[in-house]
């Protein structure tokens, strides 16, 4: 069940379009405010409702792409976008929609300093994924060759 669970929190940001502002060692450092604090804590709070509520309207068939060890992260990722359902698609959107909501209401309580900061860690972050985004490519189509 432990892979299904990463595959479908993958999935998830993908679909949600969705990634980690902060570390919990970053929150720290950024000398958040209990109000911003608490955004963040409700941000997470409504990501898991979300995902979970998601994962109710899997099908037996989506939970079978979701387990098909045989297929890649990303062909699982593309078969399930495939096999989604209009109202599933519905849910994804309101999700996406929701936690925009909530990322726009916390952006709008950072400082001068915080927003700065916050940039400085997402360039870096940002390279790293590139990187590792690059090395995927090379290792999928050496595979394939």
């Amino acid at each position: 069940m432990k892979p299904l669970q990463i595959i479908l929190a993958v999935i998830f940001s993908l679909l949600l379009g969705i990634s980690n502002l902060v570390a919990q060692s970053s929150v720290e450092k950024l000398n958040l405010t209990k109000e911003q604090k608490q955004l963040l804590k409700s941000q997470k709070e409504l990501i898991k409702k979300n995902r979970e509520a998601f994962k109710a309207t899997l099908s037996p068939s989506q939970l079978a792409i979701l387990k098909n060890q045989a297929l890649t992260k990303l062909e699982r990722q593309q078969a399930l976008k495939k096999s989604l359902t209009l109202p599933q698609k519905k849910l994804v959107a309101q999700n996406n929609k929701s936690v925009k909501l909530v990322k726009s209401k916390f952006r709008g309580t950072l400082t001068k300093s915080q927003k700065s900061e916050l940039r400085k860690r997402f360039k870096n972050k940002d390279s790293k994924k590139r990187l590792k985004k690059n090395i995927r490519k090379r290792i999928q189509n050496n595979r394939r060759r």
